[in-house]
C-alpha cells in the first residue's frame, strides 16, 4: 500500500507539478511577449505621430514661405544683403522653437549670388555651391525623392550624430527642378520624450532603426545588432522573440511602421520580467515533496484505523445509485466524531448534491433541446420567405407582369445577400449584386430620374468586405442628392484597389448644399439622431479593421458629394 501510494500519488503529483511549472513559464513568456509587443507598437505609433507632425509642419513652412505668394518666394530666392540674411535666419529660428533646428539650403546661382561667403554657416539659411561635390552627403538621395520627405541619420554642426528630416524644395513652376533643401534636425529631442515616457523593466533598452538599418537613437545601457533578430523580424516584420544573447536570455519586441520606414526594438532581459519565478517554483516543488513525505508518514500511522471504516464506506458507495433514493442515515456510524465521522457526513452531502446535479442537468438538457428547436425555427423562417418570394416571382411571370416579377426577384436577392446565412463578411462581387438589385428597385420606383455608372477595377471583385456597406451610401445619394433632379441625376460607383487597400466611392451630382462638419459629426457619433446607416457602416469597418480605415465624405466639384470607404484589400482564400 505504501508502494502504491508512492507510485500512484506522490510520483504523478510531482510529474504534474513539474509539467505545470513548465507550462506556466511558457504561458507567462507568451503573455509577456504579447504585452511587450503591444507596448512597443503603441510607443512606435506615438513616435510616428511625432514625426508626422514634423512633416506637416515642414509642409506648412514651405507653403507659407515659398508657394503661397510670389513675394515670399522672391524674398527667399533673392537675398542679397546682410539684413535680409539676418531676417531669414530669424524666421528659421522662430520655427525651431520646439527644440528642433530648421535649416534651409538654397542653391547659389548667378541670380542669387550672395556678395560675401556664407559657407561657414551650419544652420539657418545656407547657400550651396552649384557643383555637386560641395553638397551635403544626403543631398543626392534627397533629390531623387522628388520633394518627398525622408528620415535619416546626419551630423549636427558640432559633428555629433542627429536625426534629420530632409526634403527637396521644388520650383513652384518647374516641378522637375529643385531650388534647395529644407532640413529639420535634432528630432531626437522630440523622440526621446516619447522613449522615456515608457517605463520598462530594469536593464532594458530601446533602439530605433531607419530603413537602411542604421541606428538612429537608443535608450538604455545595452547594445544591439540586427543580427540578434531572426530573419523575419529583420525583414520589415513586427513580432517578439526570445533568444540567448551572451550571458543571459533577452526578449526582443519589434515594431515596424511603413510611414517613415522605421523599426523600434525593445530589448528586455528575461530575468527582469520573470524575476525570481524559477527559484520560487523550485522552492514550491521542494515544499510539496516534503509535504507529501509527511503525508506518507501520517498514512502509515493511521493505516490500522482506516482499512475497516474505508471498507464500510466502499460498501455504501456500491449500494448507492445516483438519482435513486437512499437512506444513508440508517447505515452511517453512530457516535463517531473523528475524521471518518466527518467523511461519512461529507459522503452524505455529496450524494445529496449529486442527486441535485442530476436533476439540474436533466433540466438543462430540456432547455438545450428547446434552444435547438428555436434555432431551427429561425433557420426555417428565411427559407420559407425565400420560397414564398420565389412563388410570387413565377406567378408574376405567368401573369405577364414582368416588372413586378423583376422587383420581387431583386427583393429576394436583397434579402438573401443581406442575411448571407449569418456571414458578416462577403465578397465585393456579392456586395455588388446586392447594390445592383437595390438600384434596380429604385429605378423602377423613380423611372428616368437618374443614371448609374459603374467602374470596378481588376481583381477587386474577389476582395472581402463587411456585408451591406455600399447600399446605405447609395440610398443617401438617391434620397438626399438626386431624387428630385428630374432626369439629370447621375450616380457613380467606383471600386479600385492598390497593393494594400481597397477604395470604394459613391459619387452623386446633387445640387443640395452639404455641411461636411455635420457629416463628420454624424459618422463619429457626436450626432446620434441622424445618419444611423452611414454611422453603422463606419463603425463596422473600424470594428473589423481598426481606426485607420472607415468612411469619409468630400465635396464634388460642380456640385454633389463623394463618399469614400477605405479598407484592407483582403482576398477570399
Amino acid at each position: 500500500m505504501v508502494l502504491a501510494f508512492c507510485l500512484l500519488i506522490i510520483g504523478p503529483f510531482l510529474i504534474v507539478g513539474w509539467i505545470t511549472s513548465l507550462q506556466t513559464t511558457s504561458t507567462i513568456k507568451a503573455e509577456v511577449g504579447k504585452t511587450m509587443l503591444q507596448l512597443v507598437k503603441q510607443n512606435h505609433v506615438t513616435m510616428e505621430n511625432t514625426l508626422s507632425s514634423v512633416r506637416d509642419k515642414s509642409i506648412t513652412f514651405l507653403d507659407n514661405n515659398f508657394f503661397s505668394s510670389s513675394k515670399q518666394f522672391d524674398f527667399w530666392t533673392h537675398i542679397d544683403s546682410i539684413g535680409e540674411l539676418s531676417e531669414a535666419d530669424a524666421i528659421l529660428e522662430r520655427w525651431s522653437s520646439d527644440g528642433t533646428e530648421y535649416a534651409l539650403y538654397l542653391k547659389e546661382t548667378a541670380a542669387s549670388l550672395f556678395p560675401i561667403s556664407v559657407n561657414f554657416k551650419s544652420k539657418g539659411l545656407i547657400y550651396l555651391q552649384s557643383e555637386a561635390p560641395f553638397y551635403p552627403e544626403w543631398a543626392e538621395e534627397t533629390l531623387r525623392e522628388l520633394g518627398a520627405g525622408s528620415l535619416r541619420l546626419a551630423k549636427s554642426d558640432k559633428g555629433l550624430p542627429t536625426i534629420s528630416f530632409t526634403r527637396s524644395i521644388l520650383h513652384p513652376e518647374k516641378y522637375n527642378e529643385s531650388i534647395g533643401f529644407l532640413v529639420v534636425s535634432k528630432l531626437e529631442v522630440l523622440l526621446m520624450k516619447n522613449l522615456i515616457s515608457v517605463q520598462l523593466p530594469e536593464d532594458a533598452a530601446i533602439f530605433l532603426f531607419d530603413n537602411q538599418d542604421d541606428l538612429l537613437m537608443k535608450s538604455g545601457e545595452e547594445d544591439m545588432g540586427l543580427t540578434e533578430l531572426p530573419e523575419d523580424l529583420r525583414n520589415r516584420e513586427s513580432g517578439y522573440y526570445y533568444a540567448d544573447s551572451g550571458k543571459q536570455p533577452f526578449l526582443y519586441a519589434v515594431s515596424h511602421e511603413s510611414s517613415f520606414h522605421t523599426r523600434l526594438v525593445y530589448k528586455v532581459p528575461l530575468h527582469s520580467i520573470t524575476g525570481n519565478q524559477n527559484s520560487f517554483q523550485r522552492m514550491i516543488t521542494l515544499m510539496l515533496a516534503i509535504y507529501l513525505f509527511l503525508v506518507l508518514l501520517f498514512v502509515l500511522y493511521l493505516l490500522r484505523n482506516i482499512i475497516k471504516p474505508l471498507a464500510r464506506l466502499v460498501t455504501f458507495t456500491r449500494i448507492y445509485e445516483p438519482g435513486k433514493p437512499f437512506n444513508f442515515s440508517s447505515h452511517s456510524p453512530r457516535n463517531r466524531s473523528d475524521e471518518f465521522g466527518l467523511l461519512y457526513d461529507a459522503f452524505m452531502r455529496m450524494t445529496t448534491r449529486l442527486d441535485q446535479s442530476i436533476e439540474e442537468n436533466y433540466g438543462m438538457q430540456i432547455k438545450q433541446k428547446e434552444q435547438e428547436l428555436s434555432t431551427l425555427h429561425s433557420q426555417i423562417t428565411p427559407h420559407l420567405l425565400y420560397n414564398t418570394l420565389d412563388s410570387i416571382y413565377w406567378y408574376s411571370l405567368e401573369s405577364g407582369n414582368q416588372e413586378i416579377g423583376s422587383m420581387v426577384k431583386d427583393l429576394s436577392k436583397l434579402l438573401r445577400i443581406g442575411l448571407s446565412r449569418g456571414n458578416r463578411i462577403i465578397t465585393i462581387g456579392e456586395e455588388l449584386e446586392h447594390v445592383q438589385a437595390y438600384i434596380r428597385l429604385q429605378m423602377m420606383r423613380y423611372p428616368e430620374v437618374f443614371e448609374v455608372f459603374w467602374e470596378v477595377g481588376a481583381g477587386a471583385e474577389a476582395c472581402e468586405v463587411p456585408k451591406v456597406i455600399i447600399q446605405p451610401l447609395v440610398e443617401n445619394a438617391i434620397f438626399h442628392g438626386i431624387q428630385s433632379m428630374d432626369g439629370e441625376g447621375a450616380l457613380w460607383i467606383r471600386i479600385n484597389r492598390d497593393e494594400e487597400d481597397l477604395h470604394i466611392t459613391v459619387e452623386d451630382n446633387g445640387f443640395i448644399p452639404v455641411d461636411l462638419d455635420k457629416m463628420r459629426m454624424i459618422i463619429s457619433g457626436e450626432l446620434q439622431d441622424k445618419g444611423y446607416g452611414i454611422r453603422n457602416v463606419h463603425q463596422r469597418i473600424q470594428l473589423h479593421y481598426g481606426a485607420a480605415y472607415g468612411l469619409s465624405y468630400t465635396l464634388r466639384e460642380g456640385g454633389g458629394l463623394i463618399a469614400t470607404i477605405t479598407l484592407p484589400a483582403n482576398k477570399k482564400e
